[in-house]
């Protein structure tokens, strides 16, 4: 599989989100190319952990700036983020758990979230950043 590439097309011209989504999209390709690591790994492990860290604490920056902005679909966004890390936590429990590699069930996941998620539901709220 191809490693995701972040593209001035997915910029919410926020620099602090952009180099959040950027880290995200960095922690991906670490699972990608290593999607052959054994999943108990302290590789794998280390990876699972800082994914699910980092997207926390991202998307708890982003719907604070959000509710600064008064962004209207704020409590629809913090759904998708919260269907995002139950789902996440799901498919890392299944690796960490019995898989022998790092799945690409997970990896797909991943993939299709952050190109769906950062191409069209952030890209909704834009706009309301240019009131900062």
């Amino acid at each position: 599989m191809e490693v995701l590439e972040w593209t001035e097309a997915i910029s919410i011209e926020n620099q602090r989100i952009d180099d959040q989504h950027k880290k995200l999209i960095e922690i991906t390709n670490k699972l990608i190319e290593h999607s052959y690591a054994h999943a108990q790994s302290v590789f794998v492990s280390d990876t699972l952990n800082e994914l699910r860290k980092y997207t926390e604490y991202h998307f708890h920056e982003e719907e604070m700036l959000l509710s600064k902005v008064g962004y209207p679909k704020l409590e629809e966004h913090k759904r998708e983020h919260l269907f995002f890390l139950r789902k996440i936590t799901f498919l890392c429990q299944d690796v960490v758990e019995g898989k022998d590699t790092v799945t690409q069930e997970l990896i797909d996941f991943l993939v299709k979230w952050i190109k769906t998620h950062t191409s069209k539901s952030d890209m909704d709220y834009k706009k309301y950043l240019n009131q900062i």
